[in-house]
């Protein structure tokens, strides 16, 4: 006997959309939901060994913040309305980002990490930075730190090379940024990084003068800074110069000095150039590259460049100018100023 279902009601197509839409909905709540949930653990997790960090290193009085935000998609840690204090000096920091953070647990050793400081605004005086007693003139007006500064850092353990980055932007003053690239070293483990002991950093530096040295560049944009050099000695007297008369002064003295004593090798004119360029010029970029054709010991590169700071007198200054030049010949070395 054959049973007939033609009586049974047939879901119509809206009912079917309908029941499809309230189930995707509630998946997205549920999903949401256990994002926001996990999110907060991994916010409350970092905030704990953040603590724990600072209260180990005898950092928690000069480190203080509001509030840690985490984020698991983009694996990052942020601090918010950061306080600092330092060498009695306190200042804040919008937002510190820690970012590609990869530790390997077996070795201790820090394989990746990013690091964002934003809204810098660090006050500092001309007292406290000093060069053999005289403040460095570049600290004339200028009464604090305020930008971004953002660093990146690469460790391969396998193959013992190091690739790291260090960006500066201070809108009214500089703009810098540094590369540097280095093999054969065996970067310590996390924990030796906050021993402050002598003996502890004098085995990172012995470590450091074994690695080799693959390529170095740096940056420096005037985004205002010239504009503020002065002449530091008027200034404790009370009559100083402002930066563009100061440059006017020290373009005049470099002039004086090449026509008592002319540039001898290539390096030397180029040089020079470069020098007048930087002083001629309100606004501009100098950058520095060292790139050999093969990774050069740190430890030569040491005793070098003490050869050439001490020992530029007479057949030493024609040596060191000769060999100076070979490497701006074999664009080893570059210094160039972009204006």
């Amino acid at each position: 006997m054959e049973q007939d279902n033609s009586h049974m009601p047939v879901p119509s197509q809206k009912s079917s959309k309908k029941i499809g839409i309230i189930a995707a909905v509630v998946a997205i709540l549920i999903l949401t939901g256990g994002y926001l949930g996990f999110q907060n653990h991994i916010a409350n997790e970092s905030e704990i060994e953040i603590a724990r960090f600072l209260r180990e290193n005898k950092l928690d009085r000069d480190i203080r913040y509001r509030e840690i935000d985490a984020s698991v998609i983009g694996r990052s840690v942020t601090m918010q309305n950061v306080r600092l204090s330092f060498d009695g000096a306190e200042g804040t920091v919008g937002a510190i980002t820690l970012s590609n953070y990869d530790l390997d647990e077996r070795s201790g050793q820090l394989r990746s990490i990013n690091l964002l400081l934003e809204d810098v605004d660090f006050p500092i005086s001309a007292e406290s930075l000093t060069f053999l007693g005289a403040p460095s003139p570049f600290l004339i007006g200028m009464t604090a730190v305020r930008g971004e500064i953002g660093i990146e850092y690469e460790y391969d353990i396998a193959k013992s090379d190091v690739v790291a980055s260090f960006d500066l932007a201070m809108p009214d003053l500089i703009d810098g940024e540094f590369n540097v690239s280095i093999s054969r070293f065996v970067a310590p483990p996390i924990e030796r990084f906050s021993d402050r002991g002598f003996d502890a950093m004098g085995s990172m530096f012995e470590d450091m003068g074994k690695a080799d040295l693959n390529s170095v560049f740096l940056s420096l944009t005037d985004r205002g800074l010239k504009d503020r050099i002065a002449e530091y000695v008027s200034v404790a007297e009370g009559a100083a110069l402002d930066g563009a008369s100061y440059r006017r002064v020290l373009l005049r003295e470099l002039e004086r000095k090449i026509s008592q004593n002319s540039p001898q090798s290539r390096f030397e004119k180029h040089l020079t150039e470069v020098a007048q360029s930087v002083l001629e010029t309100s606004e501009g970029t100098l950058s520095i590259a060292y790139e050999p054709e093969y990774p050069t010991p740190f430890e030569d590169i040491g005793s070098a460049a003490f050869g050439v700071m001490f020992g530029g007198f007479g057949q030493h200054a024609a040596r060191n100018g000769d060999a100076l030049s070979n490497l701006l010949d074999r664009e080893v070395l570059k210094i160039e100023f972009d204006s």
